[in-house]
């Protein structure tokens, strides 16, 4: 039976697929996958377990400053000081290298052939959020109620001024997930020799100042909200 030549071709691809020899390393490869699986499992159980028991080592420490005043009871001002200061920096440090470790996949696939320009601006970007974020911890330092507000009005202020900086990092994560795609598109068109016009250039600039200027407004009010002004 005589065969056409891409019938030919085609018996000939396929045959050729039986003749490859698996990788080397192969193995080494699934084995490191592996351990790499494990580590993540007790690095997840690990913040998991610090986690709750720093939650229950607040709660136990505010149970213990409670005093009784003039029509109800309070945390001590100064311990609630303290807890919150430490809440804060446990949940920054918490959810820091969360964002990251999920944020690697993206910048990796932005930058696909400079994957190594993509890890710098994550290291970048994680000096501005511990810089951001610790700084919004000292500026709130005088936002808690009064001396002789109740135990109500101390959780109701604590609880504002944790979802504020729920709220700034969700923007800030949200702004950031937009504006890497041009950054991406920019350097790469730069890297292969084909950068873009100076017209798109100066849109996209524009667009950046105009989404970073919202960003600000966007903090000053939820930092305003949080003071209780």
């Amino acid at each position: 039976m005589d065969r056409s030549p891409v019938e030919q071709r085609l018996i000939d691809a396929l045959r050729s697929t039986e003749r490859v020899d698996p990788s080397p390393d192969l193995w080494s490869r699934v084995v490191h996958s592996i351990d790499e699986d494990r580590a993540h499992r007790r690095r997840v159980r690990a913040a998991v377990v610090a986690t709750l028991g720093t939650l229950g080592a607040l709660v136990l420490a505010g149970w213990l400053a409670l005093e009784d005043v003039e029509g109800g009871v309070r945390v001590q001002p100064a311990v609630l000081e303290v807890l919150r200061i430490v809440a804060f920096i446990c949940l920054i440090a918490t959810l820091g290298p969360a964002i990251r470790r999920f944020g690697r996949n993206y910048t990796e696939d932005l930058w696909r052939n400079t994957p190594h320009t993509g890890t710098a601006l994550l290291r970048l970007l994680d000096i501005a959020y511990y810089l951001v974020f610790g700084g919004w911890t000292v500026m709130t330092h005088g936002a808690m109620p009064p001396d002789d507000a109740l135990l109500a009005e101390q959780l109701g202020q604590a609880v504002g001024l944790t979802g504020g900086l729920l709220i700034i990092m969700g923007l800030l994560h949200a702004v950031t997930v937009m504006l890497l795609p041009f950054v991406a598109l920019i350097s790469n068109s730069t890297r292969a020799g084909k950068p873009l016009p100076k017209w798109l250039s100066i849109v996209l600039t524009i667009g950046a100042v105009w989404v970073a200027v919202q960003l600000v407004l966007s903090i000053m009010a939820v930092f305003t909200i949080g003071m209780g002004e």
